[in-house]
């Protein structure tokens, strides 16, 4: 007489091998032909480590280079009469020695725990090219962590007074 239940357990595990090629070779095959190698693939990766393409869609957004970090704009600004900008950050951490600028005179309108506003004071309506920097900020962390310094809210006002309102992006550092 024939062993029913052997025979089961012996046709159960090629059914679970056969399903596992078949899902290894589907894997590897949308792997070669998809997503390395066409735009759409390089669209669908999900990973951080293979993304290589990163675009700052803010109109302001702050930049680190070596120590420093910068205010950089991302489009052109013609005509810029006027330009406010808030921060916030950590104050029990993170501590902000000074905000400057080779263009234009900075007045720190308000400091409070962890928010600073400040405005530029421009003389006269000027332009500015994308990628020029705006304000470089020098920030100091008393234990070395990850924070963030955000910008809050970021607005300009051209020489008719009309008042923009930028879309911005904040830093981890």
């Amino acid at each position: 007489m024939k062993d029913f239940i052997k025979k089961y357990q012996n046709h159960k595990l090629l059914t679970n091998l056969n399903i596992i090629l078949a899902s290894l070779v589907l894997a590897v095959w949308i792997n070669f032909f998809l997503v390395d190698g066409t735009n759409i693939g390089q669209s669908l990766k999900a990973s951080v480590l293979n993304s290589q393409i990163w675009t700052e869609t803010a109109d302001v957004y702050l930049k680190k280079i070596d120590n420093d970090i910068y205010l950089v704009t991302n489009k052109n600004i013609v005509d810029l009469n006027n330009f406010s900008i808030s921060f916030s950050y950590n104050p029990e951490n993170v501590e902000i020695f000074d905000i400057s600028s080779q263009l234009w005179q900075v007045a720190n309108l308000w400091e409070n725990q962890g928010i600073n506003s400040i405005i530029l004071n421009i003389q006269s309506p000027v332009n500015l090219n994308r990628w020029d920097n705006i304000l470089k900020v020098w920030v100091n962390k008393k234990i070395e962590t990850t924070e963030n310094l955000n910008i809050l809210n970021a607005n300009f006002s051209d020489s008719e007074n009309n008042q923009f309102l930028l879309s911005t992006s904040g830093i981890t550092f």
